[in-house]
């Protein structure tokens, strides 16, 4: 018996017209419909118990009763061949029917109608008869609270399972009138109870075997049916009653909608179609060893190549991977190309300085500038490695002796060319990606870093910064691989201490991204040490942060500042150069520009 399968009962009604040998034939007829759950349902009344003789239909349910005998052999010989035998129980004489053979019957169904009869249900608990037994409280024409208060009085006969249905018989029943629409309504309400559907469509409208698998399909789990042997000798239940070949092919179809409501959710079908048919991500260009994978990098083709989705990729960024060897045009991208990638912090720094002569070894209320800066960078946790770079004149040389007990690299390289002196350091330490900071910013911000890594890997970029910050509070984000062309491009790298300016520049030839930080990122105060104002804030904010026992983050630098405006008063009236200096800046976007076709 298939555990998924809904029970599908056979409703005999009263299609028989009183005739034994005839509901005893259809009995055995309809035994060998191939269906895994077949039950089947019987009525049994006396017409004196279920209505008065001014009632149109007395004389007739006169000539449908059969006697206990009848009723007996009439279970005994269902309980031969079925999986489950209801009674439907108008009146006492069918609840006698139940007491007599309740060892073969399997559940018990109460019409609408019924679900006040007293007489019945104080009868059925009196004398515990649907103790273990299924019941099926038929509940059209009630409203949501008229049934809460049904199935808080069937809840004392101590059933062991109590089932809703809907459905009522009509004549004609229109299909409107099937009450799917309330299969949702009740589950949501009755969440615990399952749903039955009883259906009386016109047994010549193909929806006769239609209707029940939208049952199926909405929820159901039990479908009721009225059955008969010929629909044109039947005398009463015909109209809605399926013949033997009709049942066959509703149980058919009951099983192969199965198949569509219960696999699993990605079919093995469906599985090998998408894998033979998806567009996968291809490089649109030679994509270089040591780069991101960005939108504008790939193209979507369905090919032979074997290869990782779009998501997959992200998925491998967003963990910090890179690409670890050459990935020819047209070609698709798998995991196996990617490696984690090394993550550096470089630290330019310089000990000329016109404005502040030896701002790097200056102390901050007790430890030097540049220390400070590197403590802040040490715990970018992304990153597994710290170089302080400078060059190799020899005033730069003391700079050595500021590696924090050897937990930073030291790197002396070109003193003018920046992006050579970054490039050697890279190559030192095999670098992959550059977090670039600048050594006259002391309170530089792992906040701020991570969270621009984060960006750069997720979008593919070759450069990332921040688009507004408190000066000297950010840093930026190079792929080294991009640095590389940018003196592949130009040879010499003139005003490269702006190195900014040749990614800006250049969008059209590097992936450049300008991040709006999260507002508890940003402030407008001068957080950069280019003046002696400057160091009197530092020396101030880190005697306050020190006396209020916080470390220096961002957002305990920001709570600082924003409760003593008098600390972040001392700086606010500089400016800096690059932002101000008209001729600087045109100078800085002629010399930075490249020109491909030139070059």
């Amino acid at each position: 018996m298939e555990s998924n399968s809904p029970i599908l009962i056979f409703e005999c009604a009263n299609s028989h017209g009183g005739d034994f040998d005839i509901l005893k034939s259809t009995i055995e007829t309809f035994k060998d419909i191939n269906y895994p759950v077949k039950h089947i349902k019987f009525q049994a009344f006396q017409p004196e118990t279920l209505a008065l003789e001014d009632f149109s239909w007395y004389q007739v349910y006169k000539d449908l009763i059969f006697s206990n005998t009848e009723w007996r052999e009439i279970i005994e010989l269902a309980d031969q061949y079925y999986d489950g035998i209801w009674l439907d129980i108008f009146e006492i004489f069918g609840v006698k029917v139940l007491e007599q053979n309740r060892s073969k019957i399997f559940g018990v169904k109460l019409q609408a109608s019924v679900l006040e009869n007293d007489e019945v249900i104080s009868l059925l608990k009196k004398k515990d008869l649907l103790k273990d037994k299924a019941l099926i409280l038929n509940v059209s024409g009630f409203e949501i609270n008229e049934i809460e208060s049904f199935l808080e009085v069937f809840s004392e006969l101590r059933m062991n399972e109590l089932i809703l249905q809907i459905g009522h018989q009509a004549y004609p029943t229109q299909l409107k009138d099937t009450g799917l629409q309330k299969v949702a309504i009740l589950k949501k309400h009755f969440p615990n109870h399952k749903i039955c559907i009883a259906d009386h469509a016109e047994a010549t409208d193909d929806f006769s075997c239609i209707v029940p698998l939208l049952g199926v399909a909405s929820g159901c789990e039990i479908i009721e049916k009225h059955i008969c042997l010929d629909r044109k000798l039947a005398k009463y239940d015909f109209y809605s009653a399926l013949e033997f070949h009709e049942m066959q092919l509703l149980a058919n179809r009951i099983q192969s909608s199965l198949d569509i409501l219960n696999g699993s959710f990605i079919s093995e079908s469906e599985s090998e179609y998408l894998s033979k048919s998806v567009q996968i991500p291809i490089a649109n260009k030679l994509l270089p060893k040591g780069s991101l994978i960005s939108k504008s990098d790939i193209i979507y083709r369905r090919t032979a190549q074997t290869g990782n989705t779009n998501a997959q990729l992200l998925k491998l960024q967003k963990e910090y991977h890179i690409l670890k060897e050459d990935i020819g045009e047209n070609s698709s991208l798998n995991e196996s190309q990617f490696h984690t990638a090394n993550i550096g912090v470089i630290v330019a720094c310089r000990m000329k300085s016109s404005r502040l002569k030896t701002k790097a070894l200056l102390p901050i209320n007790g430890v030097s500038s540049i220390d400070r800066c590197l403590q802040n960078c040490l715990k970018i946790k992304e990153a597994n490695i710290v170089v302080l770079a400078t060059s190799t004149e020899d005033e730069d040389s003391i700079l050595q002796h500021n590696t924090l007990d050897g937990k930073v690299k030291f790197w002396q390289g070109d003193p003018n060319d920046v992006i050579q002196r970054y490039l050697g350091a890279c190559n030192k330490y095999n670098i992959e990606v550059v977090v670039r900071v600048t050594g006259d910013c002391p309170v530089v911000s792992t906040e701020i870093a991570s969270y621009l890594l984060e960006h750069h890997f997720a979008t593919g970029a070759d450069f990332t910064s921040a688009k507004n910050f408190a000066v000297g509070s950010a840093c930026e984000i190079y792929n080294v691989e991009a640095l590389q062309r940018v003196i592949n491009y130009v040879g010499k790298a003139n005003y490269s201490e702006y190195m900014t300016w040749y990614m800006q520049n250049n969008s059209d030839i590097f992936k450049v991204e300008n991040v709006d930080l999260p507002e508890q990122l940003v402030r407008d105060y001068r957080l950069t040490l280019d003046y002696p104002e400057d160091l009197e804030l530092f020396d101030q904010l880190f005697h306050k942060l020190e006396e209020l026992d916080k470390e220096p983050t961002l957002l305990n630098i920001f709570d600082v500042l924003d409760s003593n405006p008098q600390i972040a008063k001392l700086n606010s009236e500089l400016t800096l150069v690059y932002k101000t200096d008209t001729q600087l800046i045109e100078k800085l976007n002629k010399e930075t520009r490249i020109n491909l076709n030139k070059n």
